[in-house]
Parts: structure tokens; C-alpha cells; sequence
């Protein structure tokens, strides 16, 4: 298999299709930290949905490797957050997903991702409680980021060449 399924899925928000693309035992591994990885289709499918209600104006701009080791980069919004996502794609024989590792950026994109979608997560997995704590905990990190990124990175930045 090619990419264009997992690419079509994203870029049309078509969970069901994105399913196609990965194995059932396929493993996801989090941009946000090493403890948590998301397994099997169950898992996969509740994350997908999640991504899929957040994330707008996906568009891929990359997809190089071979037929058993992929790397597909895309720009997209969260929040009004602009972020560029690259995934690792790990193929089987069969040419499915196996194993996912994601890698975001910006830092002000992917707290806007954790403000998302962790709450949503937890509400899935039936932790009310969770989703309440985790959406509190997230906003001032997401307020003191974006703040750091608007005031603090001009500060370190190279001066302005002339024209």
C-alpha cells in the first residue's frame, strides 16, 4: 500500500476510511509523551475522531521512503494554531500500518492539540472528571506558550536585514 489512503483519510476527515490504511493490531505513539501509545483499531478510531473534529485545512506536502518505511508530513490548524505534523509509518508485508510515531510542531500547536484533545480523550474513555481536570490544567500552559511565542522568541530572533 501506498500512503494515499492514510492521506485521503486526513485530508476528507473520513475516520472510517483512515481505518483501511492501519493493521489491527497497529500501535500509535504520542507526540506528547512516551506513556501513552494508542493500540488496535478501538483506540485508533477514538483518536482519529477526535483528530479529525479539531484538526482543519489539512494538507500533506510530503511522503518519501520505501515500501516498508514511510515519513508523511502535513500542515494543518488546531484552535486557530497553525502546526506541522510528520508521521513515521512503519508497513507490515501487507502494506498496513503498524506502527505510528508522530512528531508536532509548533510548541504554541501542540499545547493547542493536548487542550484538545486530551479532554476529549478522557471524556471517551469515560473520565469526566479527567476531561474537566485536564481542560483546566491546559489552559494556562496554552495561555503562557502563546504568550512566549508572540513576546519572547522576537526578543531571541536575528535582527531584521535591511533591504
Amino acid at each position: 500500500m501506498s500512503t494515499e489512503t492514510y492521506r485521503l483519510a486526513a485530508e476528507t476527515g473520513d475516520a472510517g476510511l483512515a481505518m483501511t490504511a492501519f493493521a489491527p493490531d497497529a500501535v500509535l505513539h504520542s507526540p506528547l509523551t512516551s506513556r501513552v501509545r494508542f493500540t488496535g483499531h478501538t483506540e485508533l478510531r477514538a483518536l482519529i475522531e477526535v483528530a479529525y473534529t479539531h484538526l482543519t485545512e489539512i494538507r500533506f506536502h510530503t511522503d518519501v521512503g520505501d515500501d516498508r518505511t514511510r515519513v508523511v508530513v502535513y500542515t494543518a490548524r488546531i484552535g486557530g494554531e497553525p502546526i506541522e505534523e510528520a508521521a513515521l509509518l512503519r508497513l507490515n508485508s501487507a502494506g498496513l500500518i503498524e506502527e505510528v510515531t508522530l512528531f508536532v510542531r509548533t510548541l504554541p500547536g501542540l499545547v493547542a492539540l493536548m487542550d484538545r484533545f486530551g479532554p476529549d480523550i478522557a471524556r471517551r474513555n469515560g473520565r469526566r472528571w479527567a476531561a474537566r481536570v485536564l481542560s483546566v490544567l491546559t489552559k494556562p500552559l496554552l495561555a503562557m506558550v502563546k504568550s512566549g511565542d508572540r513576546y519572547a522568541v522576537p526578543l531571541v530572533s536575528p535582527p531584521a536585514r535591511p533591504s
